[in-house]
């Protein structure tokens, strides 16, 4: 009995453990805000460009050191070594030139024994830029320009991030609105051939009507077999917009809303974009940024003004360097110093130069990114007027062609309509559902693709 029981709860932990395993094997269904989540932990672009704004940061650092001294320190400890040698020196001879009265002086050569000594110093030295015409306050404003201009492109790629995420979640939710569609028609036309096959063998229908119906449901078999490939390509395109590898397990969740669409005009549409868009903010600072380097580099022309301080200790003795009586045993400068480059090769005028000319591309990227944008708000605007209309005719146009295939399916009962007939009207029922429910989802689409222009892109609304 015991190993029974025994046997019973091994068998019974091991479906735990096995059902524990295939449950972590199938991926949780994601809903919107949730991919979204992951792209703006994954994704590459955002990461880049976060990086460039530290990166930005440090340079603003670089510059703002200028505003303050800077400090150096040096200590040194040696031996001086001197081996011995002959050296040629005017020496006394001991006699004085009768004449002058001064002492007579003969050149010889003197033999040096080798010599040490230990050799020891410690130093200390400031300098302080006093005035340099502005080229540190140029710098500043530049870097400071170019920091924010990052930061406004790293807002812009997570609202392009965004509304990627968007457009492919909702063209796979789409993918998979179209499937059930098409399994819908393929279950209806293998219906239609069990029906006609059927009425033929009362002699009601025709062989060539059952051909018919067969070549209907190998159609629809055909387009149900596409779409679920369509899938597999959509949810690698997701997961290339999550900043995963497109293999990765993936399912969706989303509810069947009906399309938004937005409350403002297209003026008003405009007047977002050109307060809010965050491409078109970091292309202004790049400008300015450009026209301060312009500024910097006229500043070369001009001299520079500062002032230093040395104090330096050197003795043979490490007790007297490093001694707390510093009014002693030291050599000190204290002064003031300009700086001018007289002739560097032309090297400053084409700084200059080149600034300027950056400085018009400069100018030319905001005018073109701002053209671009406009053209792209009037664009998504457009599509959403569009489909506002596109929606509402096909959702008439689906009552139409339910209603007709009715009469078609009627009429062929009672043997006054034909097999072709019915086969037309549940195609282009079927088309009118696909057009109605893609007609939706692009809808959403151009919403998301139009609030990421505006700059006005989160989350699902």
């Amino acid at each position: 009995m015991n190993k029974i029981i025994w046997k019973t709860g091994i068998i019974f932990f091991m479906l735990i453990i096995g059902a524990g395993y295939v449950f972590s094997q199938t991926p949780k269904a994601l809903t919107l805000q949730e991919c979204i989540d992951i792209a703006l932990q994954n994704n590459s672009s955002l990461r880049i460009a976060e990086y460039q704004v530290k990166s930005a940061g440090t340079n603003v650092t670089t510059v703002r050191a200028s505003f303050l001294p800077s400090i150096n320190t040096s200590f040194n400890a040696g031996k001086y070594i001197q081996g011995a040698r002959v050296v040629k020196a005017d020496v006394p001879t001991g006699e004085v030139d009768p004449l002058t009265g001064r002492m007579i002086y003969e050149e010889k050569e003197i033999l040096q024994d080798k010599t040490e000594r230990n050799s020891h110093s410690a130093g200390i030295s400031l300098y302080q830029n006093i005035f340099d015409f502005g080229r540190s306050i140029y710098s500043y404003k530049q870097s400071t320009a170019a920091k924010n201009s990052a930061a406004h492109t790293l807002v812009n790629t997570r609202n392009l991030v965004i509304a990627n995420v968007k457009e492919a979640f909702y063209n796979l939710l789409m993918q998979y609105r179209l499937l059930e569609v098409y399994d819908e028609a393929v279950k209806v036309a293998e219906e239609q051939v069990n029906r006609v096959q059927t009425m033929m063998d009362i002699g009601l229908a025709s062989q060539a009507e059952v051909y018919q119906a067969k070549v209907t449901l190998g159609s629809n078999k055909t387009q149900l077999i596409n779409q679920a490939n369509n899938i597999e390509i959509y949810k690698a395109n997701l997961n290339n917009a999550l900043g995963l590898y497109p293999d990765s397990p993936l399912e969706i969740v989303g509810d069947k809303l009906d399309a938004s669409f937005p409350d403002y005009d297209f003026a008003k549409a405009v007047e977002i974009a050109l307060q809010n868009n965050e491409s078109l903010k970091a292309m202004e600072l790049e400008v300015k940024a450009n026209q301060h380097n312009i500024n910097y580099a006229k500043a070369a022309f001009l001299p520079s003004i500062g002032g230093s301080i040395n104090y330096n200790r050197n003795n043979d003795d490490a007790g007297r360097v490093y001694s707390s009586e510093l009014d002693k045993d030291f050599s000190a400068t204290i002064g003031v110093g300009l700086d001018l480059n007289i002739f560097n090769g032309f090297a400053d005028k084409a700084a200059v130069q080149r600034n300027t000319i950056n400085y018009n591309i400069a100018i030319e990227n905001y005018a073109e990114t701002k053209r671009l944008l406009l053209s792209g708000v009037k664009q998504y605007y457009l599509q959403l007027e569009a489909y506002k209309d596109i929606i509402e005719i096909n959702k008439q146009n689906i009552d139409a062609y339910q209603e007709n295939l009715r009469l078609q399916q009627e009429k062929r009962r009672v043997g006054s309509g034909t097999e072709l007939e019915v086969s037309q009207a549940q195609y282009e029922l079927t088309q009118a559902r696909s057009n109605l429910i893609q007609a939706e989802f692009n809808a959403k689409i151009a919403k998301a693709q139009l609030e990421a222009a505006l700059g006005i892109i989160e989350t699902e609304k």
